[in-house]
């Protein structure tokens, strides 16, 4: 019953929602598919960035260098940047890691 009603909710038959629901668990990396986690990593590399470069600016401390050692990172670190993105919205979400 509880399937009957997820699916209703979201259109599909129960069995494309439970088809659904069986794929997303294989390819869980909190719920994400493949190409979700590719956009996703690319989104918290993007916000790392900008954190990064306002919090330089704020400091007054933005330089080529600084950076340039800033984008190595994030291009080196993205899936670690967005697995800390996903672990502190489970957080606060009050979701185990």
């Amino acid at each position: 019953m509880e399937i009957e009603r997820r699916a209703a909710k979201t259109g599909e038959t129960p069995h494309l929602w439970g088809r659904s629901a069986a794929l997303e668990k294989l390819n869980n990396e909190h719920g994400l598919t493949c190409n979700e986690r590719i956009l996703f990593e690319q989104f918290a590399r993007g916000q790392y960035l900008i954190t990064q470069g306002f919090q330089l600016l704020a400091e007054n401390n933005l330089t080529a260098e600084e950076w340039k050692k800033f984008r190595t990172i994030a291009n080196e670190r993205t899936a670690e940047i967005a697995d800390g993105a996903l672990a502190m919205r489970a957080k606060r979400n009050g979701q185990r890691v």
